[in-house]
């Protein structure tokens, strides 16, 4: 039994084996952005099973992930993992480069229409400034959840004490995203999707009814934070009290030369 990654091939013989970009891997590839042990392979009794060492850990085998339960390899088989791709083989060694699968454009997009393209390998969403998609919201997280490139597709993981529904339902591990797919966090929903937004807004505004919003331009990754002009209610107040302070300086002022 073989496992191949591109133009490597490591032979499977009785026992673990982990594959992982740490140093207590036991087969060590730093090129595919992998979890320090990612996954491992039980060959026993001419069989092999598959599993991921972490139920935070994405594996992916012949499109569908493996979740909970290892998976009983078969001639063929091709797994996904981070950003690498490997090729399960019995009886004789295949180990013909596995193109990498770059997964196709897609976007998420919220209620009001606007789309967020995923061009970045991660995609981070939460209550701090620094995420790419901004909630301002007090229930939600400074890094609530995340959506990563990764095994062939996009795979959403959940951080926030919150939690994050997928579908209605929350989430207890990172899970694959597919067409149609609606994640929500504090009542606001993004659908997942491969379908550009019709009409996209100038300045994409992550967070539309908070103090401020992020821009960020899709092809430089640029971000501007642009504060909210204050409301007319509360400029004609602060007028107001800038000029009656003006005007009791001057009274005062007169006072004192008088006296």
């Amino acid at each position: 039994m073989w496992l191949a990654f591109g133009n490597q091939t490591r032979k499977l013989r009785d026992g673990e084996m982990v594959v992982g970009s740490g140093a207590d891997a036991d087969w060590r590839i730093a090129t595919a952005d992998l979890m320090p042990r990612h996954f491992a392979i039980t060959v026993y009794d001419l069989n092999a099973s598959l599993r991921a060492s972490s139920k935070d850990n994405v594996v992916v085998v012949n499109g569908k992930q493996l979740i909970g339960i290892p998976h009983l390899l078969n001639d063929g088989d091709v797994v996904a993992a981070g950003a690498g791709r490997f090729l399960f083989s019995e009886g004789t060694a295949r180990n013909e480069p596995v193109s990498l699968e770059t997964a196709a454009p897609m976007f998420l997009v919220d209620s009001a229409g606007y789309g967020r393209p995923l061009s970045s390998r991660s995609t981070m969403l939460g209550r701090d400034a620094s995420s790419t998609i901004v909630v301002n919201d007090p229930s939600v997280s400074r890094f609530h959840a995340e959506v990563r490139r990764e095994a062939g597709g996009f795979a959403l993981h959940s951080m926030g004490s919150a939690g994050t529904l997928l579908n209605g339902r929350k989430m207890s591990t990172p899970l694959m995203l597919t067409e149609g797919d609606v994640i929500e966090i504090a009542r606001r929903r993004w659908r997942y999707t491969d379908k550009a937004p019709a009409a996209a807004p100038a300045g994409p505004r992550d967070n539309p009814t908070g103090p401020q919003w992020r821009a960020r331009a899709p092809d430089t990754g640029t971000v501007d934070v642009v504060q909210e002009p204050p409301a007319a209610g509360r400029r004609l107040w602060t007028l107001t009290v800038v000029g009656i302070v003006l005007v009791a300086a001057i009274v005062g002022f007169l006072l004192a030369t008088r006296s």
